[in-house]
């Protein structure tokens, strides 16, 4: 907080100087401001559902196609002028209004997209060395439809990859310093202040509503498939079951001695608690149907998807069904469990440090090296079990033997919890940032060919070192170890993508992409005991539990195709269309088209189809398909 309040009164500071310059003598002839106003109108183009929108399994809502998901008005300014005669500022401020978006999303939200106080930063020199200061974008990418050396700025994924690579960037606090060693080759140091990336529903609300919620979002803080919220409910039915067997319901055994039973020897019984009801529609009914005085709890959330006919644990799509070799003496460790969701980020005085050598071989052939030692952007979750006092609790385990199957079983515990009075055990999840090392190159070159005409060439490379990524530990997981069964381990990425453009007959700019991203610490174990077990790294973007928890790809593979074309008689207008392809199955295209009606007047029109594999980055957002209408007013 502090240090926020620090950056905002520099900021107030250097507007209030620049305004006292620009009023100063009447030397206005050195200011520029200009502007616009916008709206942009967002459809969605087909009814359906979109990811974490139901807030409970029972609930059957669904958006219309047609129906309005965005109806943004912005006013947007920018000035530029001279502070000093070697200090010239720039400044933009956004003005933003969406009344269709959920809450956290409809105006002013700092370090987004849409904050007040976009840029502002000071171009000056000292001595052979060219300075900007201030809050500002850095780009040290190229490629189309995706980021990977545009590492500096975090992104707002407020609509994925839908908005263009300016306004998805979030500008931050930084020095950057640039010198020219030689005619050809520059050197730049960069200072930049650390930030996070905007992901919706990675934060302790949630976002409920919002359209563009990952799965793997999902998986951790969705009303219904999150596990910050599935805990509590199973914590109840655990409550349950320990007050079953307080009250005799095994032959007087208590829960936390019941370490032969597992949850799939329960819901495969035809009638485990001797009153006739088999042990899934007992689960189902316990979850869903049965009142609070038969010791139901209502649940909103995916503990259980159905009777007997639906119980499956070779294809699990629920909590129990993914935790079938737990034994009932270890939901004795979940009576009454709670959830609580915190931030524990390093201090913003700790900054990320940049360093880049940029050159040319040659006429044509300009290349790049890159190093950022920094915070990776995109948060990661830990989790831990705590006790009442805020202690951490460290689970142990027992082992066992299944008295229906003879298979062994494994009993989680927390000792001295339990179902003891004053005794309430908390799942924490706490969102961090991980210190990285990221070096990457990138080149660009151009040249002319008999059949194709005039080629440019381009790629970029980047080795992200010790990244978080999330493994599943099915064993674990199984027996009903949460912590150990969903872990974020590091790993070191190798990324790439190699372009190139082509023009062909009357100004269509053509460019074609191969992306593969590879995961050089990618765990994939067989298990020994079914479905439920096992491990392997899991698709960050995508794991959920309607997918079994999706395995990810070493070696991950996309394809991108761009078209752009200026059309009218003074080519006052653009028509583009990008179409990216996953491997597995999932595609995203994009077609927009933009018209200058008049110097001051410009429209816009685009419609986002996202489809393929429900599974995959991009078609899991096919319920968020949309169309897009846009008017803009310049000044």
């Amino acid at each position: 907080m502090k240090k926020a309040l620090t950056l905002g009164l520099a900021a107030s500071a250097v507007l209030v100087l620049a305004q006292a310059q620009a009023g100063e003598g009447g030397n206005n002839a050195k200011w520029e401001y200009s502007g616009y106003l916008k709206n942009e109108t967002g459809l969605f183009q087909r009814r359906g559902t979109v990811i974490g929108e139901r807030p409970s399994t029972t609930d059957t809502r669904e958006h219309g196609a047609g129906e309005a998901m965005k109806f943004e008005n912005s006013l947007v300014l920018f000035f530029n002028g001279d502070l000093v005669s070697n200090a010239r500022l720039h400044g933009q401020v956004n003005i933003v209004s969406d009344i269709e978006a959920i809450d956290g999303y409809r105006g002013h939200q700092s370090y987004s997209q849409q904050d007040l106080l976009r840029e502002l930063y000071v171009d000056t020199k000292a001595g052979k060395v060219d300075l900007r200061l201030g809050k500002q974008q850095l780009v040290w990418g190229t490629a189309d439809g995706i980021k990977l050396l545009d590492i500096i700025n975090p992104t707002d994924w407020r609509e994925f990859t839908q908005n263009t690579m300016d306004e998805s960037r979030i500008p931050v606090w930084m020095a950057k310093a640039d010198v020219g060693v030689t005619p050809k080759d520059n050197l730049q140091f960069v200072v930049a202040q650390r930030q996070e990336s905007r992901i919706p529903g990675l934060n302790q609300y949630g976002d409920k509503g919002h359209a563009f919620i990952m799965k793997g979002v999902d998986s951790i803080t969705g009303p219904v498939n999150g596990f910050r919220n599935i805990v509590p409910e199973m914590g109840a039915i655990s409550r349950t079951f320990f007050n079953f067997a307080a009250g005799g319901a095994f032959g007087g055994v208590p829960l936390n001695a019941i370490n032969y039973m597992t949850v799939n020897d329960f819901a495969t019984s035809a009638n485990p608690m001797g009153n006739g009801v088999t042990g899934a529609n007992m689960l189902n009914g316990l979850a869903y149907t049965y009142p609070a005085a038969s010791g139901g709890i209502s649940a909103n959330t995916n503990l259980v998807d159905g009777g007997t006919t639906n119980w499956d644990a070779n294809n699990p799509n629920s909590t129990f069904e993914y935790m079938s070799n737990a034994t009932f003496a270890t939901f004795d460790a979940f009576v009454n469990a709670k959830t609580a969701y915190v931030r524990d980020y390093p201090e913003e005085t700790v900054p990320n440090l940049g360093l880049r050598y940029k050159s040319t071989l040659g006429r044509d052939f300009n290349y790049s090296l890159n190093y950022l030692w920094h915070y990776d952007p995109n948060p990661y979750i830990d989790m831990q079990w705590q006790g009442t006092s805020g202690e951490n609790l460290t689970p142990t385990t027992s082992a066992g033997v299944d008295a229906f199957t003879g298979r062994p079983t494994t009993t989680v515990s927390l000792p001295g919890y339990g179902g003891a009075a004053g005794k309430v055990p908390t799942l924490l999840f706490t969102e961090k940032l991980n210190r990285i090392h990221s070096m990457g190159a990138a080149f660009d070159t151009s040249f002319d060919t008999a059949s194709l005409g005039p080629v440019v060439a381009r790629a970029e490379f980047l080795y992200q070192k010790e990244t978080k990524t999330p493994v599943i530990d099915r064993t674990k997981l199984g027996y009903g170890d949460l912590v150990g069964g969903m872990r974020m381990e590091e790993a070191d990425q190798f990324k790439y993508v190699l372009g190139a453009d082509f023009s062909f007959l009357t100004n269509l700019m053509v460019n074609v992409q191969f992306i593969q991203f590879i995961n050089l610490d990618y765990v994939d174990e067989a298990g020994s005991n079914g479905a439920n077990s096992g491990r392997y790294t899991a698709d960050q973007a995508t794991l959920h539990l309607s997918n079994n928890l999706r395995k990810g790809a070493h070696y991950r593979e996309f394809g991108s195709l761009f078209l752009s074309k200026p059309f009218g008689a003074e080519q006052q207008g653009r028509v583009n269309n990008i179409t990216i392809a996953e491997e597995s199955g999932g595609y995203w295209n994009r077609f927009d088209v933009e018209y200058g009606f008049t110097d001051a007047l410009v429209g816009s029109f685009e419609v986002n189809n996202y489809f393929g594999n429900t599974n995959t980055m991009f078609g899991q957002f096919k319920e968020s398909s949309n169309v897009q209408v846009g008017m803009k007013v310049l000044f």
